[in-house]
């Protein structure tokens, strides 16, 4: 069934890619006499010794704390081998999810026909890829699991699909059709990146191996739609 599955995206590739940012002295009276003149001494008077502030010890200040890494996980700072087959199948089922959540903004927001086939396209491929994850992790017996990377993407896209739902016709063709370009090519960069780098389950790596010209395809198209939209503001 999974070869069956991977088969049917392959016309996807060819199809798109046909389609194809601080910073004393006190002086001399020169008119006095030589001669001493006598005077009363007068006891000397003690002035009291001023007595000098003391300075303040230097206040020490401690060592500087290195601040708590908010860096947020991308492809350059997950280490190698961090990330288990149940990690990478989340991560695919949660980018697959999102484009799926975006594509169904559009039949009712965007204007152009190019941007509506472009997401019923995305709605079909994306759930099909989902559908592929899915049968292979009940063959394997695996259920996903969670990380930080797959949450980050949910929170995302709730945020993208906030703004979305508030724009129509042009506005919406294209900043939807910007969010997609942009999105394949994170999708396609943590494939490379993280999940064939990490991926221990031959059957889960060759899954991810076929997949990948199909996100590819994806993009490819993505761009082509952009640049029509872009043209005909």
């Amino acid at each position: 069934m999974i070869h069956r599955a991977l088969v049917s995206l392959v016309p996807l590739v060819a199809a798109a890619t046909l389609a194809t940012g601080c910073r004393f002295f006190k002086p001399i009276d020169p008119n006095a006499s030589s001669k001493p003149r006598e005077t009363t001494k007068q006891p000397a008077t003690k002035q009291p010794a001023t007595k000098q502030p003391t300075a303040a010890p230097a206040t020490q200040t401690p060592a500087s704390r290195a601040p708590t890494s908010t860096t947020r996980p991308t492809e350059r700072n997950v280490p190698r081998g961090s990330l288990s087959d149940a990690n990478i199948a989340a991560m695919v089922l949660a980018s697959n999810n999102t484009d799926i959540s975006y594509a169904r903004l559009a039949p009712t927001r965007a204007q152009r026909d190019d941007v509506k086939q472009f997401a019923a396209r995305m709605l079909t491929d994306h759930t099909g890829v989902n559908g592929l994850v899915t049968n292979l992790l009940t063959k394997l017996d695996v259920a996903p699991e969670d990380n930080q990377l797959s949450l980050d993407l949910r929170d995302e896209s709730a945020n993208k699909r906030d703004i979305m739902r508030e724009l129509s016709g042009y506005a919406f063709d294209s900043t939807y059709i910007q969010n997609e370009v942009a999105y394949h090519q994170k999708f396609l960069s943590q494939i490379d990146n993280l999940m064939l780098r990490d991926a221990r389950n031959s059957e889960l790596r060759g899954l991810l191996t076929a997949v990948r010209p199909a996100v590819a395809a994806h993009l490819a198209h993505a761009e082509q739609v952009r640049a029509d939209v872009l043209a005909k503001k």
